[in-house]
C-alpha cells in the first residue's frame, strides 16, 4: 500500500474487504501519480467513503448504487441549506476506480496523463 495514504479505519481486516478497504486499493493504485502529491484519506461515513486531504475536511464523497456503480459527489462550496446537505449532487456514476481517479483529479492530488 502507498506510503503516503492515510488509514483512518480501525477495525479489524475482516474476511471480505469493506468498501473503505476497496478505496484504499484504488488510491494506492494510482501510486505512482500520487507520489509527491498531497497525502489522501479515506474513511467510512455511513453507506458513503469521504476523501479528504490531509489536514483538511473531507472534499468528496463516493456513494455505492448498486452492483460495480458509484457516484462521486464533492463538497458544496455553498453553506449548508435548510435540509443540512453539504454535497452538491452526484456529478458521475462510474466504476469504483474511476470515480477514486475523478476524485483525485479534481484536487489535483493526480494529474492526467
Amino acid at each position: 500500500m502507498d506510503a503516503r495514504l492515510h488509514e483512518t479505519h480501525e477495525a479489524p481486516r475482516a474476511a471480505s474487504r469493506t468498501l473503505v478497504d476497496r478505496v484504499h486499493d484504488a488510491i494506492a493504485s494510482l501510486a505512482p501519480a500520487v507520489a509527491g502529491g498531497p497525502d489522501v484519506w479515506a474513511r467510512s461515513a455511513g453507506p458513503h467513503v469521504l476523501l479528504g486531504l490531509a489536514g483538511d475536511e473531507a472534499f468528496a464523497r463516493l456513494t455505492p448504487l448498486g452492483g460495480a456503480l458509484f457516484g462521486l459527489a464533492f463538497r458544496s462550496l455553498e453553506a449548508p441549506g435548510a435540509d443540512g446537505a453539504a454535497w452538491e449532487p452526484m456529478l458521475l456514476v462510474d466504476d469504483l476506480a474511476s470515480v477514486v481517479e475523478h476524485a483525485l483529479v479534481a484536487v489535483e492530488a493526480v494529474s492526467l496523463q
